[in-house]
């Protein structure tokens, strides 16, 4: 405890994965909004700044490399987390490049984990 509280911002079209993630994190003692769209995210993000993104990479409107790389061009220095069920490294790979920490997760995730890899990008944010 003692901590200040950590603003978390979740993008995912999986409205199932949105939900469990929400609760998941919550729990944990994080702020938390969540969002289907990757667009309405990069709205947030203009008025609003995150200790972390955590979004998924496959996207109807938008995958998760072009909105990592929008979210670059507005924060830099972002830090992120992208979840896929799919494994391509290469292409992600990419994307890593763009922002300054940014982890990579393929689904399904372990609660520990999730919770572990937040809990190390949010432990040193201001």
């Amino acid at each position: 405890m003692g901590n200040m509280q950590k603003n978390i911002l979740l993008v995912d079209d999986d409205e199932a994965h949105l939900l469990w993630s929400t609760e998941l994190l919550k729990e944990r003692g994080y702020s938390v909004l969540a969002t289907h769209s990757a667009v309405a995210a990069l709205d947030i993000l203009k008025d609003t700044a995150y200790d972390l993104i955590i979004s998924d990479l496959m996207m109807p409107e938008m995958s998760g490399s072009d909105f990592v790389r929008q979210v670059a061009a507005i924060r830099k220095g972002q830090k992120a987390i992208i979840l896929t069920g799919h494994a391509d490294v290469e292409s992600f790979i990419e994307t890593v490049h763009d922002l300054g920490a940014l982890e990579y997760i393929v689904k399904p995730i372990e609660p520990a984990d999730l919770i572990a890899m937040v809990n190390k990008l949010t432990s040193n944010v201001g």
